[in-house]
């Protein structure tokens, strides 16, 4: 009998060792995993004046012949790598903004420099990095650009045990002047689905803004602008106040309704609603880089992560 015990405690003694061996391995493999954990482009800063050039040109022929002004796709394309500025941000700064090359310029000075920021305990095992000035104080980065009811924010800021899972949420209206955007989001276990402002988002060094395409939006007879209000009342209508799940794919199998739900399956179920399937790999779970990877969208604004996703 002593010597099964004594088996016993040997086993278990061995368990635990291994387990915490196993477990110290990972914690180092995961915190050099954290140690880049935002990107900064590995290539050139190029000038874009000779793009700033044809704009300037465009824009005096346009004048005269009272056309739209329009870049070639390679100059988008440019401005993209440089800056993190998709087409509709390009077209919303030049058509809006005076003095158009210096916002350019600033985008591209964040794409390429990035935050400041620091990483904080925010759960059990959950961290998630924040630009703080040198007191460590929160501090919003640059405007996002042109944020409109309907598009989709994510970060890849919050990670968990190694995984950078990242959050998301969905826009509901514009920023007021002097006011942030509202957004609605499921964040914490235990908290229900509420509204936010886009006042965190810019203290993220990580972004991907997203909007519905155009051809997306048209494939089932609406306008950007017209799915994006619906998209907006709907989330406020229906989706306020909903429990967090973990696994909410599973918890709403046999419910018409919503009954749990969290961050990326949110915006998941919102535009199902509309028919859009913006899960990019189909998979049992939904991520929120699975909806930045979906090409139901269009990338307006990026920054701390890497173009190429």
């Amino acid at each position: 009998m002593n010597c099964q015990r004594k088996n016993r405690n040997k086993f278990f003694i061995r368990a635990t060792i291994s387990a915490v061996v196993a477990f110290s391995i990972l914690w180092i493999a995961i915190d050099e995993s954290e140690q880049h954990p935002v990107y900064k482009p590995d290539y050139n800063r190029d000038s874009l004046d000779y793009i700033f050039e044809d704009i300037r040109t465009a824009g005096e022929f346009g004048k005269k012949e009272n056309q739209k002004l329009q870049l070639t796709e390679e100059e988008y394309e440019s401005i993209f790598r440089q800056t993190g500025l998709g087409k509709p941000a390009v077209d919303y700064i030049i058509e809006n903004k005076k003095d158009y090359e210096r916002e350019i310029k600033n985008f591209q000075k964040i794409f390429f420099d990035g935050y400041p920021y620091t990483c904080a305990k925010i759960g059990v095992l959950t961290y998630n990095e924040r630009m703080r000035d040198k007191n460590g104080e929160k501090v919003k980065g640059y405007e996002i650009v042109d944020l409109r009811p309907g598009d989709v924010l994510v970060n890849l800021s919050t990670h968990t045990m190694g995984y950078r899972h990242g959050h998301c949420g969905i826009v509901v209206s514009k920023p007021a002047k002097g006011k942030e955007a509202k957004t609605i989001e499921a964040i914490y276990l235990g908290e229900p689905t509420e509204y936010e402002t886009t006042a965190k988002w810019r203290s993220c060094p990580t972004l991907v803004h997203l909007r519905i395409s155009e051809e997306a939006a048209k494939s089932k007879g609406y306008t950007q602008a017209e799915l994006g209000e619906l998209l907006a009342e709907y989330v406020q209508e229906k989706c306020l106040d909903i429990k967090y799940g973990i696994l909410p794919e599973l918890s709403n199998i046999k419910s018409d309704d919503l009954r749990s739900t969290n961050c990326s399956h949110l915006v998941w179920y919102v535009y199902k609603q509309f028919g859009y399937d913006v899960d990019s790999d189909g998979g049992l779970i939904v991520t929120p880089a699975d909806i930045a990877s979906s090409d139901l969208f269009e990338i307006v604004q990026i920054y701390g992560i890497n173009p190429d996703f």
